[in-house]
């Protein structure tokens, strides 16, 4: 592994990059408001990563940004890069689908076996699925193969969490320390010298399991949220956790529900976080526990490019959140093709976005962090 010194995702993927708003920041490009009527999207409505509704924004998005730069050529390819077979597997098969556009995705996620190649393959896409990201050097020959150019008619999509920030099995445990560390300072705030951080690390670590996503929704404004009424008092976890392998609390809005019925019985403190983002759940805010987000983009900056330059590739894997070498590499190369870029995030833009007046405060897409990667001979 090498340190290739700093970088920002801004310096390859511009400001063309959608976070779970879908609002891009890119000023020049359409808000997700004025999108809806074309893409026949309902007022309110912010579709998730795996919808045929993200697909269409997102179909549209691209297109008006390449009649923003004048490129008159049809769209032919899309290209995408992640690293979970189920979201990003998902989305690109829908844009497929749904465009008509032939397309190739690399899904990786690192680990320390041998190299492996897995491909699922239909009408209109092909994805391979690989363990080691410096494979995603060879993935310009894969789409030879597969008769699919990197020109400018091809629409190139990189996700940005644990792809080309954190790559997964190689650094994602610093991005969710950071969200875990905006968590239990929240919840220290909110509950103050009843906050029990033993407590805390048992209650999230038993929830934030794929066991329990039916409940959870896989939301992590929802898991804090629960967090927070468990460490309260409200519940037992014991008891919940039951009732969820019971089938008795199905999903999080039961939950909120029970919560709002009993609210009477809350602290006052918590009955304040309650009343606000039981408001915002009913109006269909998926993000509703903005204090904990916002507290997330705190924590997460913190952890991007501060440490020496002379630190170990050990240290910096485990203590930063760092760019992934092989996909910018892939994305330059994608660029100087005349590719069209996009960079794909889940996370909420409360999480990911500056929206305070202090020039200091850059939104995540423009800090400079580690470049590593492996070497490349």
């Amino acid at each position: 592994m090498k340190n290739y010194g700093f970088a920002s995702l801004q310096d390859f993927l511009g400001d063309r990059i959608l976070f779970r708003n879908l609002n891009a920041l890119d000023p020049a490009l359409p808000r997700l408001d004025d999108l809806r009527k074309d893409v026949n999207l309902s007022p309110n409505i912010i579709p998730r990563k795996t919808s045929l509704d993200y697909a269409r924004v997102i179909i549209e998005l691209v297109k008006q940004a390449r009649r923003q730069d004048g490129n008159p050529a049809d769209i032919r390819h899309i290209i995408y890069v992640g690293d979970t077979r189920m979201n990003d597997g998902m989305a690109f098969r829908n844009i497929c689908a749904s465009a008509h556009w032939r397309g190739a995705a690399m899904i990786i996620a690192e680990d320390d076996e041998l190299s492996k190649l897995d491909q699922e393959q239909d009408e209109n896409s092909i994805i391979f699925f690989n363990n080691h990201w410096v494979n995603l050097r060879v993935f310009h020959l894969l789409l030879q193969m597969k008769e699919i150019e990197l020109n400018e008619e091809t629409v190139v999509l990189i996700d940005v969490d644990k792809t080309a920030l954190g790559a997964r099995g190689r650094n994602d445990a610093v991005i969710d320390e950071a969200r875990v560390k905006a968590a239990q300072t929240v919840l220290q705030e909110i509950l103050d010298y009843t906050f029990d951080v033993d407590e805390f690390v048992r209650v999230y670590s038993t929830l934030n399991q794929p066991a329990y996503h039916p409940f959870t929704g896989d939301n992590q404004d929802y898991l804090v949220y629960i967090c927070l009424i468990l460490l309260s008092g409200l519940f037992k976890l014991e008891d919940i956790v039951t009732d969820a392998h019971l089938g008795l609390l199905s999903n999080f809005d039961s939950f909120i529900d029970q919560v709002e019925q009993r609210c009477i019985d809350l602290p006052v403190g918590v009955w304040e976080v309650h009343h606000e983002i039981y408001h915002l759940v009913k109006c269909g805010d998926a993000t509703p526990f903005k204090q904990f987000r916002k507290m997330e983009y705190h924590t997460t900056s913190a952890r991007m490019g501060q440490l020496p330059c002379q630190s170990s590739i050990e240290e910096l894997l485990q203590q930063e959140i760092l760019i992934t070498r092989e996909v910018q590499e892939f994305a330059v190369r994608c660029r100087k093709a005349g590719a069209t870029l996009f960079g794909l995030s889940d996370k909420p833009d409360e999480a990911s976005v500056s929206f305070s007046q202090d020039e200091n405060l850059k939104s995540l897409h423009q800090i400079s962090t580690h470049v590593v990667g492996a070497k490349n001979e």
